[in-house]
């Protein structure tokens, strides 16, 4: 099939020139804000990861308090303003709100996770995250504070999705809270337990910690936000590991059935310019079935890191997931695609990154449309430091997106386009 461009009208146009107009005073802003902080040097680490890194600054030599020693903290405040070229009416989205697989008020941008209101400044994430690592034989936590749009789209989603009490109001402010204890055997078992940001994938819910700003349809439609349960990892050697989850179910805290899910994962890091992940998940996790081996789902995620030179980074995911019976309880639904991201480091602080995407959804049961779609992201990342411990990254980005029927709205025809554009920025201050 044969994907046409539309054609851009005189009011597209218009509506273009005031959301490049709006990206460009954010943009404006933000370099005047770097300009009064001042320059020199950022000490600041970048941001990766579930869970804190050895480069993440610690508290206790920070403050210099002997209390606080061991324990890590990092956090970021996430803003956007992004512009849909297909004009969408907020009346219409918002009558037809309970269409849309992801969940939030003025959902004016289809096909998005958290970015998701066209021509609106907004705060998405305010986070903290906090962990006391565990040592071999000793007891750690971590906790994730956070605040803002995130947090209210993660949890009506899911309740949507799940049932009004797989979720409650903690899970709006804590994203992650666990307990963890690494047993004396062999190189050290940890044993994590709590509810945690999911593993699944090549994106998480923050996107600082993402090679782009907005995230792939796998991260929106196919994968689950959350996790709640038991982790097991072990380090077999310095460059393989194996993990096992037994878990409530997708994005659960309070179970919507009896039946759990189960998910082991490996990983292989040869070298520091390879790496490849593999991760399953099986379980029943329709609400009110308490069938531990029937109405299963599956889902196979795999993960492939590249980086050829310093400065090039390539990166590609593949998932497939089914489900028996998941529709009208006697069709099965399959969901599948693959995403790559080109990322390179032009100097420390400019790093621009482009994302290829097709998901597919032949049933409907993700997108609640039965389609194909594909993206194309370019975005361009821009470290400015900001003190001593941290930085500002402001990411304009360009995404297209096409569907092969009509899935995207546009001005006051609910989903009557194949296609959408969107120009936007993102800025994020993290420490």
């Amino acid at each position: 099939m044969i994907l046409r461009m539309p054609h851009l009208t005189i009011a597209r146009l218009m509506i273009g020139g005031e959301v490049v107009r709006a990206v460009l005073s954010l943009l404006n802003a933000t370099l005047i804000i770097m300009m009064l902080l001042g320059g020199g040097p950022s000490y600041a680490a970048e941001v990766g990861g579930i869970y804190t890194e050895p480069s993440t600054k610690d508290l206790g030599e920070i403050t210099k308090i002997e209390l606080f020693k061991g324990i890590k903290i990092r956090g970021w405040i996430d803003t956007y303003f992004v512009g849909n070229f297909n004009d969408p009416k907020r009346s219409t989205v918002n009558e037809n709100q309970a269409l849309s697989a992801i969940k939030s008020r003025d959902l004016t941008i289809e096909g998005r996770t958290f970015d998701v209101h066209s021509q609106s400044f907004s705060l998405s994430l305010a986070e903290l995250e906090v962990e006391k690592v565990p040592e071999f034989g000793g007891v750690g936590f971590k906790f994730d504070l956070a605040f803002g749009d995130t947090q209210d789209i993660i949890v009506d989603t899911i309740k949507a999705a799940s049932g009004k009490d797989s979720v409650s109001d903690f899970d709006k402010t804590f994203q992650h809270a666990s307990i963890s204890y690494v047993a004396p055997i062999g190189r050290g078992i940890r044993l994590d337990f709590g509810k945690f940001v999911t593993h699944i994938g090549g994106e998480t819910i923050e996107t600082v910690k993402n090679h782009n700003y907005s995230h792939a349809y796998f991260y929106t439609y196919g994968i689950p936000f959350q996790d709640s349960g038991l982790r097991i990892h072990y380090d077999w050697t310095d460059t393989f590991y194996t993990e096992l989850y037994i878990l409530n179910g997708w994005n659960v805290t309070s179970d919507n059935n009896k039946a759990k899910t189960f998910g082991p994962s490996i990983g292989w890091t040869p070298s520091p310019q390879f790496s490849l992940y593999l991760n399953y998940l099986v379980g029943n996790e329709q609400t009110d079935n308490d069938k531990f081996f029937k109405n299963l789902r599956h889902l196979i995620d795999a993960q492939v890191n590249f980086a050829p030179t310093e400065k090039l980074n390539l990166h590609f995911n593949f998932d497939y997931a089914t489900e028996e019976k998941a529709i009208g309880g006697t069709q099965d639904a399959q969901w599948y695609g693959v995403t790559g991201w080109v990322r390179y480091k032009v100097t420390d602080a400019f790093e621009p990154s482009f994302r290829a995407e097709w998901y597919r959804d032949g049933d409907g049961f993700t997108t609640g449309v039965a389609q194909d779609l594909v993206g194309l992201t370019l975005t361009l990342g821009y470290k400015i430091p900001a003190g001593q411990y941290a930085n500002i990254l402001v990411r304009p980005e360009y995404r297209f997106d096409i569907s092969d029927k009509d899935f995207f709205t546009k001005g006051g025809d609910f989903r009557s386009s194949r296609t959408q554009h969107t120009l936007g920025v993102g800025v994020v201050f993290y420490f």
